[in-house]
């Protein structure tokens, strides 16, 4: 999904995408990764943000990886 992010003078926007994601967890599809950004988003606490250790664990909880015995 594309879509514009248009900042005034005095805004940042930090950015994650699929790529991100599957840099942590290349087993996940891209519609898995795009499920983890989606829950990164909307569970984020903003006094932590989104930082990388934060997306392995929504993709840990949502897809967790399986265990050799």
């Amino acid at each position: 999904m594309s879509r514009t992010i248009t900042l005034e003078d005095d805004e940042i926007a930090i950015v994650w995408s699929v790529a991100d994601v599957l840099d942590i967890r290349p087993d996940l599809t891209e519609d898995q990764a795009y499920e983890v950004l989606i829950q990164a988003d909307q569970n984020h606490d903003a006094t932590i943000g989104i930082s990388w250790d934060v997306l392995d664990c929504h993709a840990s909880m949502l897809y967790p990886e399986e265990t050799e015995e």
